[in-house]
């Protein structure tokens, strides 16, 4: 049986893993993403840096597994901007979804929520691409136009293609018609041609081109559409069903929880196709956004920088009248306030908080019910995006 490779490519960090069907995960490996900031409110990725980081972590990967590896796929935190020429060449830095260059909203009438299923706000692909067009027209007319996940993808195997799930924060995909926007394209003066090809999450894109092949990462290793990371980590721990809920704990926290219509998920939150496409669910997420990074800064501030400061952290917050679990009380206040009174029958937590004691005890107390701690900790996106390289690759043989 082959072993699949997953990744998360998160906003701070790249997670990945090597994962077997029967042995769950063999390998795991986690970087820090590198930005610059060379003006401010400017939030950049050098590509190549990016790249050369991925095609690294995927052979440190390969070198794990017992055999083949039978196909990679990307889950992502997406809603950055990589703009590059026909033959893939980067033509600018890619743009985070973190960047603040330019303070603008797409106007009401562009109906932004119900057609993309994220609401307008001004920072994400739409925003960058406006950027673009006021500053730099001469790059946006004739550039191949995608995210880092796709320029990836493009990369190893020769074929432009974003999963739907991942579309959905770039923007310029009409969500419940599966194809780019026409009038959005217009706007900028922009062609589909010059967009990666629309697939289904799971579906095949291609093989792995041979000059990047090389022991167990070979020319028959396929590369598989992914998803955004949220539904990937849902992937990962079987949330397919309306009563059941996913607490990602990253940069953001954010809710997610299946639905059977688009209609049902509230205006204020996040829509994604999740498995809509052959039946099954919508996605709906909220988020408390922000709060991985109050965190950290209150941990790095109060314990340093040393390899136990988390530990530092769980174990204070575990005493009642401290700092720490003053913190931690206010983001679980914060998150039970972004629930709503819903009151799910299964709740899985996932990511850095998942890991140490003090928060799921504090979340269970809040809740009233229990919290279940992934298996996967903060690896679930990166195991759900290796089960859709290996749906992918049956699905292909």
């Amino acid at each position: 049986m082959k072993h699949y490779l997953g990744f998360d490519l998160g906003t701070g960090a790249v997670k990945a893993v090597c994962w077997h069907p029967r042995k769950g995960i063999v390998c795991s490996l986690s970087e820090r993403v590198k930005f610059s900031s060379p003006q401010p409110g400017f939030m950049e990725i050098d590509p190549q840096d990016y790249l050369e980081q991925v095609l690294r972590m995927m052979q440190q990967l390969a070198e794990a597994a017992s055999g083949p590896i039978g196909g990679i796929s990307f889950a992502a935190a997406s809603g950055n901007t990589l703009l590059c020429s026909a033959e893939g060449v980067p033509l600018y830095p890619i743009i985070s979804w973190l960047d603040k260059r330019l303070d603008w909203t797409p106007p009401a009438e562009w109906r932004v929520r119900e057609l993309i299923g994220w609401p307008a706000i001004p920072a994400f692909p739409l925003m960058h691409l406006e950027w673009f067009r006021r500053e730099k027209p001469e790059l946006l007319r004739n550039a191949a136009i995608g995210m880092s996940n796709d320029f990836l993808c493009w990369k190893l195997c020769g074929r432009r293609a974003l999963d739907s799930s991942s579309a959905t924060p770039f923007y310029l995909q009409d969500q419940q018609n599966f194809r780019w926007h026409p009038p959005y394209l217009k706007h900028y003066g922009i062609h589909e041609t010059q967009l990666p090809e629309l697939l289904q999450p799971g579906n095949p894109i291609g093989t792995v081109n041979p000059e990047l092949a090389g022991g167990n990462l070979t020319s028959e290793t396929v590369l598989c559409a992914g998803s955004f990371d949220h539904p990937s980590g849902a992937r990962a721990e079987n949330i397919t069903a309306p009563d059941e809920m996913l607490i990602s704990c990253g940069t953001s926290w954010v809710g997610f929880y299946p639905v059977q219509r688009r209609e049902e998920i509230p205006g204020d939150e996040l829509c994604d196709p999740f498995q809509s496409a052959s039946g099954g669910c919508w996605g709906a997420m909220f988020s408390v956004a922000g709060v991985g990074v109050e965190i950290e800064d209150f941990v790095l501030e109060r314990y340093g920088s040393g390899a136990a400061r988390y530990e530092q952290f769980n174990a204070e917050a575990l005493e009642d009248g401290t700092p720490a679990r003053a913190l931690m009380q206010s983001v679980i206040d914060r998150f039970v306030a972004r629930l709503k009174g819903r009151r799910p029958r299964r709740l899985v937590m996932t990511g850095g908080p998942a890991e140490g004691q003090a928060w799921p005890r504090l979340l269970e107390e809040a809740l009233h019910f229990p919290v279940e701690v992934s298996s996967y900790r903060s690896y679930a996106g990166a195991v759900g995006a290796a089960m859709l390289a290996e749906g992918g690759r049956s699905a292909e043989c």
